[in-house]
């Protein structure tokens, strides 16, 4: 195998892949990167095999001279130190030769030898039995993941499926949901199933990281992606990069039916004025033994957000508009912030339905971005 490309096209696309390669595993050959040469395209693959990633780079990408296939081929090359030497490379053209279990990298007066493995072991990253569910907006996909994905659990023994996120299509509707026992967030868009071709609804939970790295690979213009699924893995599939995942087992609650609370009082409050005053009693409320914990007490004109520990206490009263009853109640500021901090509107619309019942945040005017956020009980002391 002997190719050429120049070093910043070769990093852009070692930068995609290098992610995906397992800090440590028992099988070697996992933690290198395949490379694949043929006539007209080079591939970078990397896995941890429940995660998995496969990018492209074809001769009608690359502008003129930047790549040049010389011998087609296939090798795994250890990713630790060739990920970071790769960055030390001087600029220019560099060039890959592969022989006798050795890869020689050169770079202008640069030149550097390392062992690599054999590629015919290597896992492939696509798989030929799934079958696409979806054909949807890069952009789009990575807002709704940015929107959701905080709320996941980040691990759970009991409940492994609530480190994932729900990406699931009925009645029409595409919905991301992520949750974690105390706090939920929904995002949901419309969909044309001629143009999506979506056949069918669908239902996949999808590890939270697995998600994570789809948001960092997917662009922000009008480029779309294709999802395909099957029993235990789905892909993600753009014109480049394919981007696999295994699926997690388990099911989510009723998302739809929890998120309707009976409306006991109602608030709609400017999001960056709610934001700095949570924020600003979270930096007295961490300092304490109180779970981060805020309380609201909310009257006719105003939300007054107070925080009080061993070292102090302080509040801070925000204007706002309120319907229904005056109410007394606590949250972990921290789920607060993470909520408001995806709400992109200048206002928000807050549903609280008692003390003892969560509060349903939305973006003022709209109905696709949901979040519902569990109180924390008070105490006597805490009145």
């Amino acid at each position: 195998m002997k190719f050429c490309l120049d070093r910043d096209l070769f990093l852009s696309a070692l930068s995609l892949v290098e992610k995906f390669v397992p800090s440590k595993s028992p099988i070697s050959l996992l933690t290198g990167i395949r490379f694949i040469v043929s006539n007209n395209y080079i591939s970078f693959s990397a896995t941890d095999l429940d995660i998995g990633i496969e990018h492209k780079i074809s001769v009608s990408d690359a502008s003129d001279n930047s790549i040049k296939f010389i011998e087609p081929g296939s090798a795994v090359f250890p990713s630790k130190i060739f990920s970071e030497m790769a960055r030390k490379m001087p600029l220019g053209e560099v060039m890959f030769s592969c022989s006798d279990g050795r890869v020689e990298i050169s770079a202008g007066n640069f030149l550097m030898t390392l062992p690599y493995y054999d590629a015919a072991d290597f896992p492939e990253i696509t798989r030929e039995e799934l079958l696409p569910a979806l054909n949807f907006s890069q952009k789009l996909f990575k807002t709704m993941i940015k929107q959701t994905v905080f709320a996941r659990a980040e691990e759970s023994a009991s409940r492994p499926q609530l480190t994932g996120l729900l990406v699931e299509c009925r009645k029409n509707t595409l919905n991301v949901v992520a949750l974690d026992g105390f706090r939920l967030a929904w995002r949901k868009e419309d969909i044309d199933r001629d143009s999506s071709m979506v056949n069918e609804d669908f239902s996949l939970i999808i590890p939270g990281r697995t998600l994570l790295e789809v948001s960092r690979i997917f662009g922000e213009g009008d480029e779309s992606f294709t999802l395909y699924a099957g029993k235990n893995r789905a892909e993600f599939r753009t014109e480049n990069t394919v981007i696999t995942s295994r699926l997690l087992e388990g099911s989510f609650i009723d998302y739809e039916q929890v998120t309707k609370v009976e409306p006991k009082t109602i608030v709609d409050i400017e999001r960056a004025s709610i934001f700095s005053a949570i924020d600003r009693g979270l930096t007295l409320a961490r300092e304490g033994s109180k779970n981060n914990l805020v309380k609201f007490h909310i009257s006719d004109d105003f939300i007054e957000v107070s925080a009080e520990t061993e070292m102090g206490s302080l509040c801070d009263k925000v204007p706002c508009k309120k319907e229904g009853d005056d109410l007394l109640i606590a949250f972990n500021a921290r789920f607060l912030m993470d909520a408001l901090n995806s709400i992109e509107t200048q206002d928000v619309h807050l549903t609280f339905s008692g003390e003892s019942g969560p509060c349903i945040l939305k973006p003022a005017g709209f109905e696709n971005h949901v979040n519902f956020v569990l109180p924390v009980k008070l105490r006597s002391e805490d009145y």
